[in-house]
């Protein structure tokens, strides 16, 4: 969480570190410095799950790879 708004920044592996709760959790939104963003929303339920995070988690990982490469996915 950063300053008196509910949006949280991080990584999905920064809950394990933090106070946070990761139950609740309904979307994950990146927003890019170009002004796109990309709204992450669980399938087939209202919310997140452990098995979920951890697959964004890893999908967030190969992003920040691409974008270290200096490649658009």
């Amino acid at each position: 969480m950063e300053g008196r708004d509910r949006h949280w920044r991080g990584s999905p592996l920064d809950v394990s570190e933090s106070a946070m709760d990761p139950y609740g959790i309904r979307e994950v939104v990146i927003e890019f410095d170009n002004g796109d963003e990309d709204i992450l929303r669980p399938k087939q339920r209202d919310e997140f799950e452990s098995y979920e995070l951890h697959q964004l988690a890893a999908y967030l990982d190969s992003m920040a790879h691409s974008i270290r490469k200096g490649k658009k996915n």
